[in-house]
């Protein structure tokens, strides 16, 4: 569980939802999940505890590599693999780096 008292920073992409449940396929997940309202929540926790919360451009965090080449791939491949400095790791961790990334530079 997330504990916001933990962190003195999150970020997280400035998702639009309501253009993403215009996909069929993944309407109803987005919907279930309730990726809106989770934002919201964290925003408000971050405020009542006095944190910084930080929202980030999405755009290219799952097709961009760490040293800023991108790394084009669909959604069933689950290892960024770049041919430009070789790095190789799951994309999950490498989206989480680069949306850490633009958060701190909003902030710097």
């Amino acid at each position: 569980m997330l504990e916001v008292r933990s962190y003195d920073l999150i970020v997280m992409e400035d998702l639009k939802v309501h253009n993403m449940v215009r996909n069929p396929r993944l309407a109803k997940s987005i919907h279930d999940a309730g990726w809106g309202q989770f934002r919201n929540y964290i925003r408000y926790k971050c405020e009542r505890q006095g944190k910084q919360f930080i929202l980030v451009d999405p755009k290219g965090t799952s097709q961009t590599c760490l040293c800023g080449e991108p790394v084009l791939k669909d959604l069933s491949v689950r290892v960024h693999e770049c041919l430009a400095c070789g790095l190789v790791m799951n994309r999950d961790l490498v989206s989480s780096k680069l949306i850490l990334a633009r958060g701190l530079s909003k902030i710097a």
